[in-house]
């Protein structure tokens, strides 16, 4: 490689970096099965492995009948500081279907806490559509 003909323009993808937090006062269980009484039960092999990618026919959950209005999505990364943030649904990228908590399209996850305490204060994990 010639160094005179570097590239040294970075160009960020056009889907970005989101982060999923849980809504104050979810309940959660981690168990292999829905636990009775949890609003969100994460599916305890989510939580094994740092960074995946998630497919569709994965089943990450279980959610009761509020489905996902117990997520939130939030931009971990902006554009420019001048831009307003898009209101980004949970809905975009998680689906509900009969109470089974999967992802829209294939996703790389990558877990940010592992414990109910630090899911509820920093979130579950950053995320990324993939193509």
């Amino acid at each position: 490689m010639n160094n005179t003909d570097a590239n040294d323009e970075i160009v960020p993808e056009n889907h970005g970096l989101y982060r999923l937090y849980l809504k104050p006062n979810t309940q959660m269980a981690i168990e292999t099965k829905p636990v009775f009484g949890a609003n969100i039960t994460l599916h305890s092999s989510v939580l094994k492995h740092d960074n995946f990618i998630a497919t569709p026919d994965n089943i990450l959950g279980w959610l009761d009948h509020e489905g996902l209005s117990h997520f939130a999505v939030k931009i971990e990364t902006a554009c420019t500081e001048n831009e307003a943030s898009p209101v980004l649904l949970p809905s975009q990228f998680l689906n509900a279907e009969g109470g089974i908590l999967r992802v829209t399209s294939p996703t790389r996850i990558y877990l940010i806490s592992n414990t109910p305490i630090d899911i509820n204060k920093r979130g579950l994990c950053l995320f990324t559509p993939v193509k």
